[in-house]
């Protein structure tokens, strides 16, 4: 009886062990260029987002705003092919203004997370 209990318990902490990473695994932004709140001289020509782990290009958006609120024209948000963790978007021909970048991304485990932060091109 005593064995089957101690069988029944590393069952239970192998299928923890194995499940408690995929709980945790959602995609999270490590590091963007230009970073959050960067006051920039010159205007970027991509918008390059960093997350924890790699992210699925069906579910990848960037949309970059202008202190007006309209949507900056740019290509589509591409998943880095070389590092799937990396998302870039074109922003060419910025002016001088205030942005502002709204992401949103699914990472391995398909749960969806997004975000937002400004920046600015003196």
């Amino acid at each position: 009886m005593r064995t089957a209990q101690h069988i029944v318990a590393a069952c239970i902490l192998a299928a923890a062990s194995i499940a408690a990473p995929l709980a945790f695994a959602h995609a999270k932004l490590t590091a963007s260029n230009p970073a959050p709140g960067a006051v920039l001289d010159t205007a970027p020509t991509d918008i390059v987002l960093t997350f924890n782990e790699k992210v699925e290009q069906a579910f990848s958006s960037v949309t970059l705003t202008s202190a007006e609120g309209k949507v900056v024209a740019t290509e589509k948000a591409k998943v880095d092919a070389a590092n799937p963790a990396i998302v870039r978007v074109a922003a060419r021909g910025l002016s001088p203004g205030a942005y502002t970048v709204k992401w949103a991304v699914a990472g391995q485990d398909g749960h969806r997370r997004t975000g937002m932060f400004a920046f600015s091109v003196k």
